[in-house]
C-alpha cells in the first residue's frame, strides 16, 4: 500500500497574507535597532526532539546527540522584522547577493556597518 501525504494549500490571496519583501518595505525605513536579548529573544522549546538513538544511531555518532527537532521560536516578531529589513536592503542585495547552480540567491559577506 502506498501512503500519500496531502500538501497544505497555499494561502488565499484575498486573506491578510503579505509576502516577506512587502512587509520589509515598511520596516526598511526604520533605523537600525540595537539587539536587546530581553526584547528580541522569544525562545520556546520544540514540541519534539529526536535523538540520534531514536533514529538508529549511537548517541555519540555525529557532532551532537540531537538528530532533529520540530521547528521552534527563537526570535521575537520585532527581531525578525529588523533582520529582514537589514538583509532586504537594496544595498545589501546588490553587494552581497550570490547565485549558483544549486542556489538561486544567497547572501554572503553581510555584516552591519
Amino acid at each position: 500500500m502506498l501512503a500519500v501525504q496531502n500538501q497544505p494549500t497555499l494561502p488565499n490571496p484575498t486573506s491578510n497574507y503579505k509576502p516577506i519583501i512587502e512587509l520589509n518595505a515598511a520596516h526598511s525605513r526604520n533605523s537600525t535597532v540595537h539587539f536587546d536579548p530581553k526584547k528580541h529573544l522569544a525562545y520556546s522549546p520544540p514540541e519534539e526532539i529526536l535523538r540520534m538513538s531514536d533514529i538508529g544511531y549511537a548517541e555519540d555518532a555525529g557532532v551532537s546527540p540531537i538528530a532533529v527537532s520540530q521547528p521552534f521560536r527563537l526570535f521575537s516578531i520585532e527581531a525578525i522584522a529588523q533582520m529582514r529589513a537589514e538583509i532586504f536592503n537594496p544595498i545589501v542585495m546588490e553587494t552581497c547577493s550570490f547565485r549558483s547552480n544549486i542556489a538561486a540567491c544567497q547572501l554572503r559577506g553581510y555584516c552591519p556597518k
